[in-house]
């Protein structure tokens, strides 16, 4: 019997659909924060990342994962085996945008090696009035354009 190893494998593992952290169950939460971790510095350390883009806090702030967690599986995809031969750019492209994302998102924050500092919260109010006047108009113009043959589903 003759096994092959896959280098694609041990650094990627399977291939899965993207990871969508507020759907985690407890039982897989602590091997994807296990998996990112190593990801995360990892990619740190290939690209000489400074902590303006990715803070040693990263992990406390949702949108830095999200955002890593989103490269890190654009990534995966882009270096499978059966990628386009394009695919590797594209990750480049991806990894530009995100690391412009990241910036600003730590501007905010202000983290810094030796300081966490939480996300600042949201500072507009919603008006539940208003929004209930809205959802309602919508639906109403939907149901209307459903009648009218304007809307066909989805």
């Amino acid at each position: 019997m003759t096994t092959s190893y896959d280098p694609f494998k041990a650094e990627f593992g399977d291939l899965h659909g993207p990871t969508h952290w507020p759907s985690l169950l407890p039982d897989e939460a602590g091997q994807a924060w296990v998996d990112l971790r190593s990801w995360v510095e990892a990619l740190v350390d290939r690209f000489g990342l400074e902590p303006r883009i990715i803070p040693p806090c990263w992990f406390r702030h949702n949108a830095l994962v999200e955002a890593l967690s989103a490269l890190r599986d654009h990534e995966r995809i882009s270096f499978a085996p059966n990628a386009s031969p394009t695919a590797a750019v594209d990750w480049f492209r991806a990894l530009r945008e995100i690391e412009h994302r990241l910036g600003e998102v730590c501007a905010r924050t202000q983290c810094s090696v030796n300081e966490h500092r939480s996300d600042p919260p949201r500072n507009w109010p919603v008006d539940h009035g208003q929004w209930l006047t809205f959802v309602d108009a919508d639906v109403h113009n939907r149901e209307q354009q459903v009648i009218d043959g304007d809307l066909l589903g989805g």
